[in-house]
């Protein structure tokens, strides 16, 4: 979601998993790179050009709490702060980097606090809570646009499955995972708008419905569907930008 609210967006390898190597130029989705807390200097460089080009953009570098250690990632936020570039740093803290727990590898009780060591706001909130992650995202991108320079969000959030396929998870409990599965950002968004009045339960429930409906659907048509061609294996795998 926050990816959608911005107009450049980096990251970098930080231990999560996921989507993390998505990429699409067009939209300012600038993609990834494969070294852990890369993403700040180059999110720095997509600020720096938003800012000579003056056309309001602002550049956001997606890490995680492993990523977070880097010193490149203390260079990329020193950086911004002395350029005022407009670039908002969202830390996705899932408590495990790759999985090593946070209080093991990060001295301070949040990242978050860690802004002002270079004199900007930083924030720290439940990732899980859509309105929350709106409403921080929103002011940051709004401060980066008025030329008040960059902020640092960390968003504390929950890797549900491991961080590799075939992951075996031993370094958290069965008991953890359970307890924060009940922090679901749809069933606790769901219960935001419906006690906003922003919409009712049964238009949540008809639109679960057609999601599933939709989903079935894709099954059965991928069941009846004939195995692709061999010289149709690296079909939409690569872009050919002009």
């Amino acid at each position: 979601m926050m990816a959608e609210l911005f107009g450049k967006a980096t990251g970098s390898c930080h231990g999560k998993g996921g989507s993390m190597h998505i990429a699409d130029v067009s939209r300012g989705m600038l993609g990834a790179n494969g070294i852990v807390g890369g993403g700040p200097p180059l999110a720095c460089g997509a600020a720096l050009t938003a800012q000579v080009e003056g056309k309001g953009a602002v550049a956001v570098c997606f890490f995680g709490d492993g990523a977070a250690e880097q010193g490149t990632t203390h260079e990329g936020m020193n950086l911004a702060a002395i350029w005022k570039l407009p670039v908002v740093f969202v830390c996705e803290n899932n408590g495990f980097a790759e999985s090593t727990p946070v209080g093991y590898h990060c001295a301070a009780s949040s990242i978050g606090d860690r802004a002002a060591g270079y004199n900007i706001p930083g924030v720290t909130i439940d990732g899980s809570d859509v309105v929350a992650v709106y409403e921080a995202a929103g002011e940051a991108v709004a401060r980066a646009r008025r030329g008040d320079g960059p902020s640092l969000i960390e968003a504390k959030t929950w890797r549900y499955y491991g961080h590799f396929e075939g992951d075996q998870i031993t370094y958290r409990t069965p008991e953890q995972s359970d307890a924060y599965r009940k922090h679901d950002p749809l069933q606790t968004f769901a219960r935001q708008v419906v006690e906003r009045g922003l919409l009712k339960q049964a238009e949540l429930d008809e639109s679960s419905r057609r999601a599933e409906k939709a989903v079935e659907e894709a099954i059965e048509f991928a069941e009846q569907s004939r195995d692709p061609k061999p010289e149709d294996a690296l079909t939409d795998v690569y872009v050919a930008y002009r």
